[in-house]
């Protein structure tokens, strides 16, 4: 019984492993599922204003007025991503950015879930911000 016991627990260890390093993977490498998602928010004057509104409440802090990731009060040991350059290792469609603004960025989360802060239609006005002042959506 005990050794059907432990293997149990090393099958549950090793795909606990395996989720991790998927969700690593994935992370790093964008989300497939979230690069489905298209913009329901169309690209307009006001959105682009409202999505710099949010911004400047929510995102400037540690990206930056500017969005180049140097803003002021960063995590310590973090370094936020240049939002305005061409790289986005987590993602560069829209779905992915709405993604990685709403469930934040792990494994160690120094992108905080803004999904307890922001509306979905206050995201999608983000990215159309970001789109506006950086790299054009895919």
């Amino acid at each position: 019984m005990a050794r059907i016991q432990r293997t149990q627990a090393g099958v549950v260890g090793l795909a606990a492993a395996l989720v991790m390093a998927l969700s690593v993977a994935t992370s790093a490498q964008g989300n497939a599922e979230a690069a489905k998602v298209k913009n329901p928010v169309k690209s307009s004057a006001a959105s682009i204003a409202a999505g710099k509104t949010a911004y400047g409440k929510y995102c400037k802090f540690c990206h930056g007025e500017d969005a180049k990731g140097n803003g002021a009060l960063a995590p310590k040991d973090t370094h936020p991503p240049n939002l305005v350059d061409a790289m986005w290792d987590h993602g560069s469609t829209d779905g992915e950015i709405f993604a990685s603004i709403k469930d934040g960025i792990g494994p160690k989360f120094d992108m905080k879930s803004m999904k307890a802060k922001m509306m979905d239609n206050d995201i999608w006005n983000v990215v159309n911000y970001l789109r506006s002042i950086g790299p054009k959506g895919r």
